[in-house]
C-alpha cells in the first residue's frame, strides 16, 4: 500500500477498491447457479437501461463484447425508451439503489409495450417493481456507493449476458480474468503507482485517450476522478478524437493540461498507429503526454486492471486536495432538488 499520501476516508472507499476481485467472484456465483426465469418471448436485441455508477456496467460490455456478440447490444441512459424497442427486445435495468428515477420510467415503458425486463439492482423502488410486475431481478449484496460496486454490477451483467448466450463468455475464460486481478490485488504494486501518478496531476486537467476496448474504461476514469477527487477531468476516443479535439488546442492552457493515454494490447492497428502520430503532435505542443500500459493474457482482464489502477488513482487524487472521497454533495444535492419538483 502506498504510504506518501494521506487520505481522509471516513466511509472506507479504498476497501472497497481492493475487494473488486471479490465483487466480480460474487457477481458471477450469485447468478450463474440460479435459473433465471424470462418471459419464454423470442429475443432479438439487448438494451441496457442505466445511469452514472450503475450505467457504466452496460457501457463496458457493449463495448468489449459488440463486435462479436450474439445479438445487438444498445445502450439507454434516459427516461421513456427509444421507438425502435420492441417485445422480442430484452431490458436490463441496471440501478444499484433501484431508486434511479430514469431507470424505473424506462421499466414502466418496458412494461407498456410487453417487454421482457430483468433488473440488476439492490433493492428500492425498481425491485418492488420487479415483484409486483413479476420478472426477475439479480439481486447484488454489497453495501456501497454505486460507483465502488462496479464489480457487482458489471460481473452480474456479464454472468447475465452470458447465461442468456447474447456474449461469447465462459466461467473459465471470467475466472482466468479474475485471478489475473487478484494476483494484481496481492502483489500490492498498484497503490504506490497511483499515488506517484496522482501526485503528477495535482492542479491539472487530466484528459484521458484511450481506443477500444479501453474507451469506456476512458470515462470510468473521468467519473470517478469527478466523484472521489473531486476534480475535472475530460475523456477522448480514438479514433474520432482524431477529427476533431486536436485542433482545440491552440488557445488552450498547456499547463494545465495532462494526458493520460490507455493503451491496450487488444487495439486495431490504425488506432495504435494514431496513438503514436497524437502523442508526438503534444509533444510538439508541450503538453505532458503519458501512456499507459498494462500486461494482460484477455481483453478482459485488460480491463478490469484498468478499471482497478483508475480507482486507486482517484483515490489518492483526493489525498492530494485533501477532500474525502466518499461525499458526492452536488450529486445529493441535485437529486434532494429534483425530488422536491
Amino acid at each position: 500500500m502506498g504510504e506518501q499520501i494521506v487520505v481522509l476516508d471516513e466511509g472506507k472507499m479504498l476497501t472497497k477498491i481492493h475487494e473488486l476481485p471479490n465483487q466480480f467472484e460474487a457477481a458471477w456465483t450469485n447468478l450463474w447457479t440460479k435459473e433465471l426465469a424470462l418471459s419464454g418471448q423470442k429475443i432479438t436485441h439487448v438494451l441496457i437501461v442505466g445511469m452514472g455508477g450503475s450505467g457504466i456496467a452496460g457501457q463496458l460490455a457493449q463495448e468489449l463484447y459488440a463486435q462479436n456478440s450474439a445479438l445487438p447490444i444498445s445502450l439507454w441512459a434516459n427516461y421513456q425508451l427509444p421507438s425502435w424497442v420492441t417485445p422480442e427486445t430484452l431490458l436490463v435495468a441496471v440501478s444499484y439503489s433501484g431508486d434511479t428515477e430514469e431507470v424505473l420510467d424506462a421499466v414502466k415503458s418496458g412494461l407498456e409495450k410487453k417487454m421482457p425486463i430483468v433488473a440488476i439492482t439492490n433493492g428500492g423502488k425498481l425491485e418492488k417493481l420487479a415483484t409486483d410486475s413479476k420478472f426477475p431481478v439479480v439481486k447484488i449484496n454489497y453495501d456501497s456507493p454505486p460507483r465502488a460496486a462496479v464489480g457487482w454490477l458489471y460481473g452480474s451483467l456479464l454472468a447475465l449476458l452470458a447465461k442468456l448466450n447474447v456474449i461469447n463468455l465462459t466461467e473459465k475464460q471470467y475466472f482466468s480474468a479474475l485471478e489475473e486481478l487478484k494476483k494484481t490485488v496481492k502483489q500490492n504494486v498498484f497503490p504506490a503507482k497511483a499515488e506517484d501518478l496522482a501526485i503528477t496531476l495535482n492542479n491539472k486537467v487530466p484528459v484521458i485517450f484511450a481506443s477500444a476496448p479501453l474507451a469506456t474504461v476512458a470515462k470510468r476514469w473521468v467519473t470517478q476522478l469527478s466523484e472521489n477527487s473531486k476534480t475535472t477531468a475530460l475523456a477522448q476516443a480514438f479514433p474520432e478524437l482524431c477529427h476533431n479535439f486536436l485542433t482545440g488546442l491552440d488557445f488552450a492552457i498547456p499547463e494545465k493540461i495532462t494526458v493520460l493515454c490507455l493503451k491496450s494490447q487488444y487495439s486495431f492497428s490504425r488506432n495504435v498507429a494514431r496513438e503514436k502520430i497524437v502523442q508526438n503532435w503534444f509533444t510538439k505542443k508541450n503538453i505532458p503526454f503519458s501512456p499507459l500500459t498494462m500486461q494482460s493474457a484477455s481483453p478482459l482482464a485488460e480491463q478490469w486492471l484498468f478499471l482497478y489502477f483508475g480507482d486507486l488513482l482517484s483515490y489518492y487524487l483526493a489525498g492530494v486536495y485533501g477532500v474525502d472521497p466518499n461525499p458526492i454533495e452536488a450529486v445529493t444535492f441535485f437529486k434532494d432538488e429534483l425530488g422536491k419538483i
